[in-house]
């Protein structure tokens, strides 16, 4: 680190370059942070005791954490969804630094709707939180009552309620549009498109592949979509147009449209004339349930449940072969959450942060590399057999706390507020866990250690334990027996 800084002090290395270089040594060192902890339960006597004796005890949602969603602006306010249908806010600047000790609590909570009262949140399980694009103070929820509900942030209050009458798995706003559009993956074939302003499903994306199980909006283009579907494939869309589909990507095709283009120019054929791509193209050869495009709109990543990632040019379609190897876990007919960092944030390079089951792999995006391997507590061996579906710490979904709090970056910045960059995992055991970078600060925390005792307790107990140390060497002990 001194030569870094001392290189950049004699103007060998930019103020980026140097920034580039110290993410990518934080990068590597994201370690598990159990020092941060979420805890949505009521408090009461008895719960408090029962902490005290068990750290892991500790739950934000008691039936499951099934979805997440962080701001992106001051990547200050986290938004959670239970399994049972709740919802609860949390502030993450409530910690002072990362290295210290916090017990978060929710700021708010939007109850389970159930029949007996008059509540306006979702009566069944969460489906997918998302932030509005533009504004911290409003997002967006589904679950698998069919419904999709817009809130006020600080409020907890509800502004606006869609009935789509099938289970919404998740839904997407664009980052740069004037419409206001929300694209719903569903149960159904096709892509329901939901308009805020006029409170109506004004569209469906037609098409005939099974569920939608994915659906992402270009980060350049505000009226292109794409959308992943049981049957394997990944279709593009131009929402302007009637007939809607303007491509589909090809697994076996690695040079694209523009490779088409100049072969059938050298046979002097009619290009204007000829289909675009195969009706028959599939991206994976099960069902994809992951989409995202990097931030500058050159690729779209995919994941199905073939157990695959891939990395498409987004100008040309073309698949540019990235390997992931055999680590990918992908066996779940839901929503995948994937995070892309941009790359401006580590040596020009995208990161890919991928959740298997029971850890979580940031990947070099474009060779497949392993950057590092984050395994969840009392996971031995989450690529096994016995991972997965039979273990409760299963994660669900990833948030990335960078600049601002979500995964596009400004500039260089490792992360935002009083983060210096941070993974937010959700587990079926009602646990949020945090994932920080290691850097100097207290000891290690032991995963077991109590979080809650205060400072008096401790000192007794160390106490205890010197004098006990003290006792036992400071015992006069001899040896009997007859000498020779």
């Amino acid at each position: 680190m001194q030569a870094r800084l001392l290189s950049r002090e004699t103007g060998d290395h930019s103020p980026d370059d140097l920034s580039k270089s110290v993410n990518a040594d934080l990068l590597r060192s994201f370690a598990p942070a159990p020092q941060h902890r979420f805890n949505g339960e009521i408090a009461s006597q008895t719960h408090l005791e029962e902490t005290k004796e068990r750290a892991r005890s500790v739950r934000a949602h008691g039936a499951g954490v099934s979805g997440l969603a962080l701001e992106k602006f001051d990547g200050r306010i986290l938004v959670s969804g239970g399994s049972e249908g709740s919802i609860k806010i949390w502030d993450l600047d409530e910690a002072p630094t990362p290295n210290q000790r916090h017990v978060f609590r929710p700021v708010s909570t939007i109850a389970r709707s159930t029949g007996g009262k008059k509540v306006n949140g979702h009566s069944h399980g969460i489906t997918h939180l998302a932030f509005y694009p533009f504004d911290p103070d409003a997002f967006l929820s589904s679950s698998y009552d069919k419904s999709l509900k817009l809130w006020a942030t600080q409020r907890s209050a509800l502004t606006a309620d869609f009935h789509l009458n099938a289970t919404i798995y998740s839904h997407a706003m664009s980052p740069i549009a004037d419409h206001l559009l929300v694209s719903c993956a569903t149960q159904h074939s096709n892509v329901r498109l939901v308009d805020l302003k006029s409170g109506s499903a004004v569209q469906a994306l037609v098409a005939h592949g099974g569920p939608v199980l994915c659906t992402s909006w270009s980060p350049r283009h505000e009226h292109i979509l794409a959308s992943g579907h049981a049957d394997g494939k990944v279709r593009i869309w131009d929402i302007r147009r009637a007939g809607g589909v303007i491509a589909q990507l090809d697994q076996e095709d690695s040079l694209g449209v523009l490779h088409r283009f100049r072969h059938a120019t050298a046979l002097d054929q009619d290009w204007s004339s000829m289909p675009h791509f195969r009706t028959s193209a599939q991206a994976h050869d099960e069902a994809v349930n992951g989409l995202q495009w990097t931030d500058d709109a050159k690729y779209i990543v995919s994941a199905g449940l073939d157990r695959k990632i891939r990395v498409w040019d987004a100008g040309t379609g073309a698949n540019t072969l990235a390997s992931f190897g055999a680590l990918i876990q992908n066996r779940h007919a839901k929503t995948a959450t994937m995070v892309v960092t941009s790359s401006g944030l580590s040596n020009n390079k995208e990161i890919l942060i991928w959740p298997n089951d029971q850890e979580i792999l940031l990947l070099d995006l474009h060779d497949g590399n392993v950057i590092t391997r984050l395994r969840s507590p009392g996971s031995t061996n989450p690529v096994g057999p016995r991972g997965g579906e039979l273990g409760r710490n299963r994660t669900t979904t990833i948030v990335w706390r960078g600049a601002g709090g979500g995964p596009g970056q400004i500039g260089t910045v490792m992360g935002g507020g009083n983060s210096v960059g941070a993974i937010y995992s959700a587990h079926l055991d009602g646990q949020i866990r945090a994932w920080m970078p290691q850097i100097p600060g207290p000891d290690d925390i032991d995963e077991t250690e109590d979080i809650d005792e205060d400072e008096e307790t401790r000192r007794r107990k160390r106490k205890a334990v010197d004098n006990a140390y003290r006792s036992l060497m400071g015992r006069q002990i001899t040896f009997t027996g007859t000498s020779r």
